[in-house]
């Protein structure tokens, strides 16, 4: 108690201050208290982020859960206390079976007064899921059957597993039926693998408290119904069936009727006393000694087959690969000779073709000369005949005026070698001029 005093209550804090007749007040900050004759208390805050929430228990006895994210103070008039609680991570392979009571009288800032009487309620969450609990609820403590402490994996102990997650995923276990008795009198010990998958988890809860123990103790009761059966001799020969599920009519049966299926069984071997043992394994040694022995020979004879094999093949193929190659030589041999008659056949070709073409040529060489033979003679004559008739125009001329023509002719070839006259054998009128009378040849 102060007498007399101040108090700074800081931004985000939160103070009780008790008067000296008992009475309290909260203040937040940030707040400058002035104290007379009162008492300040720091009140604690509490924070749960989004995995966690605040369980708040009342004076009265009633409970309040808060999910995160949150933050709350104590308030010490009405809280007796707040605890910060981990959630429940339930992934997808597991479910959590929670109950509650149908009314309750606690506080829930969750829950809805739906329920009434004293009754319990069962539900099961499956994941993933982040679970927060009511305050009127539970979760179920599942306690199997299972390995001890130290123990191995094929021994189990009632209430050895203890969890609150419920697996649904399949799942296996390893068994060994112990001390199991042929009609023979052998014991043997059978050795187990089981598989099972949940598939009713209402009707699991309802039926059995320990599905682990209630396997085992089915395939047990199978495996001596089995082996009660038949003596060692034969059970060695119908181990087999130890794989099959008909064999195990008790083991599918009760796990169909709370709630499980079992998917298979593999049968992982025995083992018998250690004299029996003993024999047994003295006689799997001779007989693995006499099973080598023979696949040894018949090994020796496999690779005596497999080498005249190989030398008849080899052989084949040799004899193959001269075939082809005579074949290939003759391919090429023809076709040398037909590329050859094929070279001689375009020289001749091309031979020909070039004499034709010279010839072609040459004809048209000559033609070409004989043409221009032919003009140049042909000019020749035309020029004859131009001067020819030149010259008879101009004798015509001459004529008209009166001039000797003969003599004229006569002067223009003096002294001729040969002179030849041409007589038409007719005499012409004494007094024509005619110029075949004077007309002579000079050669």
């Amino acid at each position: 108690m102060v007498l007399f005093g101040h108090k700074t209550v800081r931004e985000g804090e939160r103070v009780a201050v008790w008067s000296r007749n008992g009475s309290v007040k909260t203040v937040d900050g940030p707040k400058r208290l002035t104290l007379v004759l009162q008492r300040a208390e720091s009140l604690f805050k509490y924070f749960a982020n989004n995995s966690q929430f605040l369980e708040v228990t009342r004076k009265d006895g009633s409970i309040t859960i808060v999910p995160g994210p949150t933050s709350q103070f104590l308030n010490p008039v009405v809280d007796q206390q707040i605890r910060v609680m981990e959630a429940r991570m339930i992934d997808a392979s597991e479910a959590l079976v929670v109950y509650r009571h149908g009314a309750s009288s606690v506080k829930d800032v969750n829950a809805s007064p739906d329920g009434t009487g004293n009754n319990v309620e069962r539900r099961v969450v499956l994941g993933p899921a982040r679970f927060i609990p009511r305050s009127d609820e539970w979760i179920h403590n599942f306690e199997w059957s299972g390995m001890p402490v130290g123990g191995s994996k094929t021994s189990y102990q009632p209430k050895a597993l203890k969890f609150t997650n419920l697996r649904i995923i399949p799942a296996s276990a390893y068994h060994n039926v112990s001390e199991v008795r042929t009609n023979d009198d052998t014991l043997i010990t059978v050795k187990l693998m089981l598989f099972f998958e949940l598939k009713n988890i209402e009707k699991m809860l309802d039926a059995t408290n320990d599905p682990i123990g209630d396997f085992i103790n089915a395939a047990s009761a199978d495996v001596i119904a089995f082996c009660s059966r038949l003596n060692y001799e034969t059970f060695l020969n119908e181990t087999h069936k130890l794989n099959e599920l008909e064999t195990f009519g008790q083991l599918c049966t009760r796990a169909m009727h709370i709630g499980y299926e079992i998917t298979k069984v593999v049968f992982r071997g025995f083992q018998a006393g250690e004299k029996l043992q003993a024999m047994h394994d003295n006689a799997i040694q001779e007989r693995t000694r006499l099973r080598l022995l023979e696949e040894t020979q018949a090994q020796a004879q496999r690779q005596a087959d497999m080498n005249l094999a190989a030398e008849m093949r080899r052989a084949k193929q040799q004899a193959e690969l001269e075939t082809t190659h005579t074949e290939q030589q003759a391919q090429v041999s023809m076709v040398s000779q037909r590329a050859k008659l094929a070279e001689e056949k375009l020289v001749g070709d091309a031979a020909a073709e070039r004499r034709a073409l010279e010839h072609q040529q040459q004809i048209a060489i000559d033609k070409a000369k004989s043409d221009a033979e032919l003009e140049v003679e042909e000019k020749q004559l035309e020029l004859e005949k131009r001067r020819n008739e030149e010259t008879l125009k101009m004798m015509r001329e001459m004529k008209a005026m009166g001039v000797d023509l003969t003599k004229v002719i006569v002067a223009q070839h003096e002294a001729p070698e040969k002179v030849i006259r041409l007589d038409t054998g007719a005499s012409p009128p004494a007094d024509s001029k005619s110029l075949m009378n004077a007309l002579r040849l000079h050669l």
